[in-house]
């Protein structure tokens, strides 16, 4: 049986959070000034500030294209070491327009944390799909011809 602690719980209520707004202090908060970004296409060193920089127009996006929440529907913690734990986070965002119905994907990540002195950050997300490719399958995106 899996045990996810309180820490991981708060801090994902909080990624969550960020996940339906866009409280660029609290993402701020979520992660190391440096981290590591992963999708099947590889893997890439990504500066904070240039990430925060980003998000404005990927909310912007995601709204365009119906967004109206993102749940953490569960995770799966694997501590590592004292400091350093592993979680598998499933998520369901749902999608709806007036041109479409209500659409949710299913999508799942895994984060390393670094926990320390009561904080927690994100240093390493694999995002197991590529989160475009995944909306051209389930209908959201149209397919680049």
């Amino acid at each position: 049986m899996n045990h996810t602690s309180n820490t991981v719980k708060v801090f994902f209520e909080g990624v969550e959070k960020a996940s339906n707004s866009i409280d660029l202090d609290l993402v701020a908060t979520q992660y190391e000034d440096t981290f590591l970004f992963a999708n099947p296409d590889g893997a890439r060193a990504i500066e904070k500030q240039k990430f925060l920089a980003v998000l404005p127009k990927r909310y912007e996006f995601f709204k365009s294209m119906g967004h109206r929440s993102t749940q953490v529907l569960s995770l799966e913690e694997t501590p590592i070491d004292r400091e350093y734990t592993m979680v598998r986070a499933y998520f369901l965002m749902s999608f709806e327009k007036e041109t479409m119905p209500l659409m949710e994907i299913k999508v799942d990540s895994v984060y390393i944390l670094h926990i320390k002195d009561n904080s927690v950050k994100i240093v390493m997300h694999i995002e197991h799909e590529d989160l475009q490719k995944a909306m051209q399958a389930r209908g959201l995106l149209p397919v680049d011809q």
